[in-house]
């Protein structure tokens, strides 16, 4: 171990290495010492940042097309959540969707301390803006400009997955919590180690009609591997749990898109629908035949309301 004298500066952060290393990446720790993967891209002196929230088990790298659309016009900061992609897991414990809404505040604190933000959440992304909204609505109100939601939701997630009916549902979300209870045991720093085999079933669910190419899935397939087997699995309870219906509200006078695909398996579009309720001024984008991968499916629609909403109009 180096020693540090008093009066040295504190060495910088590193990562640990859990799911190797990219060069592209620049480490950040946040609060309570975590250290997490982040990609920065665009041009820095622009007025505007989109700073982009992957689902769960994914990482930046399902941002990939939406930030190529973004990065010659706008910044974008494009992060790994703790316990995914090539981000640090943390610390026993903080696997909640509160404890990533405070990461997200400390990223932008940290990272974007000028201009304006435009949040866009995908997925477990979603209720990780809404709790960001809930905890820290000050940084919410001076410095975010706009939210896009993109394929999530803020209540009933898992209830209506595939499109099947509560009776069917509910069997599966009684065993869900013995399934991850055994998974959260997981010493394993990534999740699986061959994802060319991940690759094949992910066909299924994830994308819209002619959307489950080979490189999707392939991709996809990746992050699912490197993402954390604990930290994952505590996310599934807290996803269970989640319901953030009654706190949309604090999204009011904050421009809000929700953008939905009509082959969602995993967020049918009436998950959409009760956000959109739920908050005054909200607005709706439907993509006939899209699925749960919008940003891949659709990324320069989905960068085209980024950037719409990074707009001073």
């Amino acid at each position: 171990m180096t020693a540090f004298a008093a009066d040295d500066k504190e060495p910088p952060p590193a990562l640990s290495g859990r799911a190797g290393h990219d060069p592209k990446l620049v480490p950040f720790a946040v609060t309570d010492g975590t250290v997490l993967a982040v990609l920065d891209v665009g041009p820095p002196t622009t007025d505007a940042t989109a700073v982009l929230v992957h689902g769960w088990t994914q990482d930046h790298t399902s941002w990939d097309d939406v930030t190529d659309e973004l990065r010659p016009y706008m910044r974008v900061v494009a992060y790994d959540g703790r316990g995914h992609g090539w981000s640090d897991a943390g610390p026993k414990g903080t696997a909640t969707i509160e404890q990533i809404a405070d990461d997200l505040a400390d990223v932008i604190t940290g990272l974007v301390p000028h201009g304006r933000v435009v949040l866009a959440g995908h997925s477990l992304g979603g209720p990780v803006i809404m709790a960001f909204a809930e905890r820290h609505p000050q940084l919410l109100t001076d410095r975010v400009s706009g939210v896009v939601l993109v394929s999530t939701s803020a209540a009933g997630l898992g209830r209506d997955i595939f499109g099947l009916p509560p009776r069917m549902t509910a069997p599966l979300m009684l065993a869900q919590p013995l399934i991850t209870g055994v998974r959260k045991l997981s010493k394993s720093a990534v999740n699986f180690r061959y994802p060319g085999l991940l690759a094949i079933p992910l066909r299924f669910g994830l994308y819209g009609p002619g959307a489950a190419t080979k490189h999707n899935r392939r991709r996809t397939a990746a992050q699912v591997s490197r993402s954390h087997p604990a930290t994952t699995a505590a996310l599934v309870d807290e996803m269970a749990r989640h319901d953030r219906v009654p706190v949309l509200g604090d999204l009011d006078g904050t421009r809000t898109v929700v953008l939905a695909g009509t082959k969602d398996a995993l967020t049918p579009i009436a998950h959409a629908r009760a956000i959109v309720e739920a908050v005054p001024n909200a607005e709706l984008v439907v993509y006939p035949r899209a699925g749960h991968m919008l940003p891949y499916e659709r990324p320069a629609e989905v960068a085209a309301q980024i950037t719409r909403l990074a707009s001073t109009t």
